[in-house]
């Protein structure tokens, strides 16, 4: 399968840069076109693929996307660098004028105004329903995966289902009913007329947008708009994705993040990147998570290669994450998914008696006294050692903000240099290990008990058990309860973007933020942190009153 490659056409009647998926390498301006090009096949086809565009603004490429979801909750709270450290501790930082709101909110409302052209034009082609029904059905997906996301931050915002072509001053608030509405009914289209598989790989499938549904319906189940059947319906199209279209777990759960097998079976959709500079911008996330490794230990320089790459510290796993997966000995998922340990690379101001290839630093889950640490440095020269143990938590090697644990998922070896900072791995969306704990969540919402949702959890627990141990991972209904799927979630998705909407969709923000995160957003959350607040440009451009959120 192809990947998608972006071109960049302006369409001067929408004055609105949207980009275009060839199959080709080469990167082209394409100026002057008027908007009645979006009538033609050929213009139809390119305000598809340029529907696409907007996505890469939240997922990987830049912090926003990060600071929303990343931050400011039970899994990472901010490393020792960076300027967003507002967002994860609910400082005064956290208002309407803060970037990460409204980078999120002008670029969505670009895409989802590209999304209202192709809709609108398509009406006027010549093209038959059957030439132009499964391009609408991934822009329809796209209109309502823009949606979805401003609606869980936000609450309710303007609903426009229209081309926009003109200025427009004013703008209005819709009911979050209103907008799940229109998003299933996205969704519903997608559903009846995309592929079960595309010719390109990253295009919306049929599987990606039942997918989908079935997270709008299982967060909508939580409001007091809900739906009788929203739980149920979440729990069937979720069991149908993982039964229905040749999908499957990876016996080793760490080959999902190959990045030599981005098109694997656990991928049901991915926001697409190239290693092409023509392509570029690219994915930066494997900035984000690393400890600033290179300066705490001589011997150790900045290389390409397995949690060896450019440190921006601007996250730190919270001592929950990390004890969250014990016991070590039986949950391999601490093991395959984090890197403990940085060897001497180079013999550059090494120390004394050490070689390359020694250890040089070691940030180790065990509880150490002064004397264990005194042995260890022993044995081993010039290592710097630091542990995660929470019975340390006093001592002066505990977590120190700028060397941690390292997320092997994020990294990208295969960037021209070790410094460059655009990536080429693909961002995952929806894979499959987070499919089967939506499916759990709905059984277990809809049952109102674990006796459904244990198999589906068990299925991953298995899978992530040290060769031996699957019966000591495997648990039983009664050990299912909210706390336990977002726990569980957290072991097979962190980091993922998804943890903020987790927390707030399952009612359980600022008890566990409180709970969990050592930082001073555990004094400072309050309840209107459930929603953002509406930026502060987009005020000012109303010409009516557009309105806050409660207490911003």
């Amino acid at each position: 399968m192809k990947k998608i490659k972006y071109l960049i056409i302006i369409l001067i009647s929408a004055s609105l840069t949207i980009f275009s998926c060839q199959d080709v390498l080469d990167e082209v301006v394409v100026s002057g076109v008027t908007g009645e090009y979006l009538n033609t096949p050929e213009g139809f086809k390119a305000g598809v693929n340029a529907s696409y565009q907007r996505l890469r603004n939240y997922y990987g490429n830049g912090e926003h996307g990060h600071n929303l979801t990343v931050f400011g909750t039970d899994e990472f709270t901010n490393g020792g660098h960076g300027g967003f450290h507002y967002m994860n501790k609910y400082e005064a930082g956290l208002n309407a004028e803060a970037s990460p709101f409204w980078h999120l909110w002008q670029n969505f409302y670009l895409g989802i105004n590209a999304c209202n052209a192709v809709i609108t034009r398509a009406e006027d082609s010549d093209m038959t329903p059957a030439q132009k029904n499964p391009g609408l059905g991934e822009v329809r997906f796209l209109r309502a995966h823009y949606y979805f996301i401003l609606v869980q931050h936000f609450g309710p915002v303007h609903l426009t289902l229209e081309e926009t072509v003109g200025v427009e001053t004013e703008a209005n608030r819709t009911s979050e009913d209103v907008i799940y509405n229109a998003i299933i009914e996205d969704l519903e289209f997608a559903i009846a007329h995309l592929p079960v598989v595309q010719g390109e790989f990253g295009r919306i499938t049929r599987p990606a947008a039942e997918n989908m549904l079935a997270e709008v319906l299982l967060t909508r189940g939580y409001t007091d708009f809900a739906q009788s059947n929203d739980f149920s319906r979440a729990a069937e199209l979720a069991t149908g994705v993982i039964n229905n279209y040749g999908f499957a777990l990876y016996d080793d759960l760490t080959e999902v993040w190959n990045h030599d097998n981005e098109q694997n079976d656990e991928v049901i959709w991915a926001v697409q990147y190239s290693e092409d500079p023509l392509l570029w911008p690219g994915n930066n996330s494997h900035l984000y998570f690393r400890p600033w490794y290179e300066v705490y230990n001589d011997g150790l320089n900045r290389a390409l290669g397995h949690g060896y790459g450019r440190p921006w510290i601007r996250v730190n796993p919270t001592p929950w994450l990390l004890e969250n997966f014990r016991p070590l000995d039986v949950d391999s998922r601490f093991e395959k998914n984090f890197q403990s340990v940085w060897y001497y690379n180079t013999t550059q101001n090494i120390p004394e008696g050490a070689s390359v290839g020694d250890t040089a630093i070691w940030v180790t889950d065990k509880y150490l006294t002064q004397a264990d640490v005194d042995a260890i440095k022993g044995r081993l020269p010039g290592v710097n050692i630091f542990t995660w143990h929470h019975d340390n938590m006093d001592d002066p090697w505990y977590r120190e903000r700028n060397i941690f644990p390292n997320p092997w998922k994020f990294d990208d070896n295969k960037r021209p240099s070790v410094n460059e900072a655009n990536g080429s791995r693909n961002f995952i969306v929806y894979k499959l290990s987070k499919t089967y704990l939506v499916a759990a969540e709905a059984m277990y919402m809809r049952d109102g008990n674990g006796t459904a949702a244990v198999e589906y959890i068990n299925t991953l627990r298995r899978r992530a058990a040290h060769p031996g141990m699957e019966s000591e991972m495997e648990i039983t209904a009664a050990d299912v309860d909210i706390d336990f799927i977002l726990d569980e979630r957290s072991r097979e998705l962190f980091g993922e973007y998804s943890r903020w909407k987790d927390l707030k969709r399952t009612g359980k923000l600022l008890e566990r933020v409180r709970k969990y995160n050592p930082d001073e957003g555990a004094d400072n959350i309050r309840d209107i942190h459930v929603l953002r607040p509406i930026p502060a440009n987009q005020l000012i451009r109303t010409s009516n009153d557009y309105g806050q959120n409660p207490g911003y």
